[in-house]
C-alpha cells in the first residue's frame, strides 16, 4: 500500500475508533495486531473469535465419496486474489497425468469487483470435464459432500474464510495458503497443506499427493472435523461473542480493563482457546 495512502487510512481509522465505548472483534491475530501496532485501538478493546462459525449439526462429517474421479472443489467469489488462476495453473500442470483421475470444480459467481473474472474468461477456463466452472450455487454442503479435496489458494486479505471452515466441518483435507485467515484453519501436514501464495507448482504437488493417497485424504479429513468441533462450532462462537459483550460492559464499569484476554491462551497450533 502506498505510504501516504496508508497514513491517511490509519488516520481515518483512528478517528472512527477513538471513542472509548467502541470495541472491535477480529477473526485472526494478524488483523488484530495491525490495529494495535498502529494504535488504532487499545489492546483491551480488541477481541478475537474463530470466525463466524458453522452449524456442525448441518455440516456433519461425511466420508469422502466412493468415486474413481477425485474432485477438487474451490468455492469463493471468482476474484483473481482468491487464487483462481493459481488453481487453474495447477490443474494444467497435473493435466497430463491426472486428466482421467481428477476433476477441478470452481464454484462461485462474478461481481463488480475490479479483480473479478468476466463470464467470458471463466467460460474459456471451463472445458466441461476436467475443469468446470459451476457458477453461483446454493448447495455448498452437497458439493462438499461429493468432493474429496478442498483447495483455496487465496492471497486476498481474508478474515477467517467461511468456505474453509465448512470444508473442515464436512471432513475434507484442505490445501490453502500460508496467509492471514487461511492458515488459522489448517495445521500443515495434519488436516492439509499450507503453501506460499502464488505458487502454482507447489499447489499442484500437494494436490497430487492427496489425489494419489486415499488414506492420507481420509486421515486429514477426519482431522479437519476435529478442528471444526474444537474451534469453529457456531454455538461456541455465539457464546464467545456473549462473553465479549459482557466483558466489554464490565470494562466500561471497571477502573482496569484486562478482562477477556486474561483467559485467552494459544495452544501449540496457534489457536486461541
Amino acid at each position: 500500500m502506498n505510504s501516504v495512502f496508508k497514513k491517511i487510512v490509519i488516520f481515518i481509522l483512528k478517528i472512527v475508533h477513538s471513542k472509548k465505548n467502541i470495541a472491535v472483534i477480529f477473526h485472526n491475530d494478524e488483523d488484530r495486531k495491525v490495529f494495535i501496532d498502529n494504535k488504532i485501538i487499545d489492546e483491551n478493546r480488541a477481541w478475537k473469535t474463530s470466525g463466524s462459525g458453522v452449524d456442525l449439526s448441518v455440516y456433519q462429517y461425511i466420508p469422502e465419496p466412493d468415486s474413481d474421479i477425485v474432485r477438487i472443489l474451490f468455492t469463493a467469489r471468482m476474484l483473481r486474489d482468491k487464487g483462481v488462476l493459481e488453481l487453474v495453473d495447477a490443474a494444467k500442470i497435473l493435466r497430463e497425468n491426472y486428466y482421467e483421475k481428477a476433476q477441478f470444480l470452481f464454484c462461485g459467481d462474478i461481481d463488480d469487483n475490479p479483480r473479478s473474472f468476466t463470464k467470458a474468461e471463466l467460460k474459456n477456463i471451463n472445458d466441461g470435464q476436467y475443469v468446470r466452472w459451476l457458477g453461483h450455487r446454493n448447495d455448498i454442503r452437497e458439493l462438499l459432500a461429493h468432493s474429496h479435496i478442498f483447495a483455496f489458494p487465496s492471497y486476498y486479505r481474508e478474515g477467517l474464510p467461511k468456505s474453509i471452515i465448512e470444508a473442515c466441518a464436512i471432513g475434507r483435507p484442505i490445501v490453502t495458503t500460508n496467509s492471514p485467515g487461511c492458515r488459522d484453519c489448517v495445521v500443515d501436514n495434519y488436516n492439509g497443506y499450507l503453501i506460499p501464495i502464488k505458487d502454482s507448482k507447489l499447489l499442484a504437488s500437494k494436490l497430487a499427493i492427496l489425489i494419489d493417497n486415499k488414506i492420507s485424504r481420509i486421515s486429514m479429513g477426519k482431522n479437519s472435523r476435529i478442528l471444526a468441533e474444537k474451534y469453529f462450532s457456531i454455538t461456541d462462537v455465539v457464546d464467545k461473542h456473549m462473553e465479549i459483550y459482557n466483558a466489554f460492559i464490565r470494562q466500561e464499569k471497571a477502573t482496569s480493563s484486562n478482562i477477556f484476554y486474561s483467559d485467552c491462551f494459544e495452544d501449540k497450533n496457534g489457536f486461541c482457546n
